[in-house]
């Protein structure tokens, strides 16, 4: 007998509170993405674009973007032709919610209108939300329903098969203790995690490759070249408008500021305490031959996390300053921005409202 799904689950928004935000007209950034279109949102949609392209089929389709790495088929002129009938991913942009034990909100920190010093501020589940954040998880908070919470109770099962069989072998550590450790004593990254994994090749699809805001016209992406990585301006009608250079990316740690190595720790502290963080490493870890326990494999990720920001953030200054003796704030600023889509991207045990 298939297990009843529990009330409607609450959308715990901890991980929110502290945060302000106020979106970049010249960005654009979110709008290279294909965003999913429920059947009341995609009746809206056609009235103003009778000519819309979906793709997929079933109850829910997406927003076709322009083929080869480009901007969602709506952008014209760095603004959305229907942004009053615009997708719920496009209204909750920044926000996504991990739909786990839980539904946890967080904040996609690559959004540029993002201010990152939310990554400091103390929160609990009683701290109001910014008034700039309001409409976004307003709109988050109305897709939660009973649906919901049957993706919540799947979510669990999966959990617990894992749990039950890492018990079996010895790995298994309580989630509560292994935060409570990791957050007293960050693990940060050191050389031996370096250097990292190149991001994918153009050949792979413009696509897939990880972008980031710079103030220009469009997103840059990074994308793995010869003799290093290549900086791509993407054009949003398709392909790509320029290249940037190619940058050898770091075989060791890069030198940090002070000021840079806290904004490092303030940033993997926060990934301590998404949800996302464990629902990855747990399905990682179902069939991997490596033995070792999950609060390593945390403490693992967690180093590559950091190496994967700091890399992308000396890729970032050496592209447009040429040679930088030490990371910045403002470099470690960029990795992060460069960074963090991509990593709440990856698949989880879990799933994404």
């Amino acid at each position: 007998m298939a297990e009843r799904a529990g009330p409607v689950p609450e959308l715990d928004v901890e991980l929110v509170s502290g945060f302000e935000f106020h979106c970049r007209p010249d960005c654009g950034l979110c709008c290279y993405a294909e965003p999913r279109v429920t059947a009341p949102e995609r009746a809206r949609l056609l009235q103003i674009v009778p000519e819309l392209e979906l793709r997929g089929s079933g109850p829910d389709r997406y927003l076709a973007a322009r083929p080869d790495g480009g901007a969602c088929q709506l952008l014209r002129d760095q603004r959305c032709r229907a942004h009053d009938a615009r997708p719920h991913p496009c209204r909750e942009f920044p926000l996504v919610a991990h739909v786990g034990e839980r539904l946890q909100a967080t904040v996609v920190l690559s959004c540029p209108g993002i201010d990152l010093a939310g990554l400091g501020a103390a929160r609990s589940n009683s701290a109001p939300v910014s008034e700039t954040l309001a409409s976004e998880l307003a709109a988050l908070r109305a897709r939660v329903d009973a649906g919901t919470a049957r993706r919540c109770a799947d979510a669990a099962r999966r959990r617990r098969r894992v749990v039950r069989a890492l018990t079996e072998d010895g790995r298994w550590e309580d989630e509560r203790s292994i935060r409570q450790r990791l957050s007293a004593a960050l693990p940060r990254p050191t050389n031996d995690d370096f250097p990292i994994e190149d991001p994918p090749s153009p050949d792979d699809g413009l696509e897939r490759l990880p972008l980031f805001y710079d103030r220009r016209a469009s997103p840059i992406a990074l994308a793995a070249g010869l003799g290093g990585w290549e900086l791509w301006e993407l054009s949003p009608s398709g392909g790509t408008r320029r290249s940037w250079g190619v940058v050898p990316p770091p075989e060791r740690r890069p030198g940090t500021t002070p000021e840079a190595s806290e904004l490092l720790d303030r940033y993997l502290g926060y990934w301590v305490r998404r949800d996302a963080l464990f629902g990855f490493v747990l399905g990682e870890m179902v069939d991997a031959p490596d033995d070792a326990p999950v609060g390593d494999w945390v403490a693992r990720e967690l180093r590559a996390i950091g190496a994967t920001v700091l890399a992308r953030a000396d890729v970032r200054a050496r592209a447009f300053r040429g040679e930088v003796p030490q990371l910045t704030e403002d470099d470690v600023a960029d990795g992060i921005r460069a960074t963090d889509q991509d990593l709440l991207d990856r698949p989880t045990l879990g799933d994404r409202l």
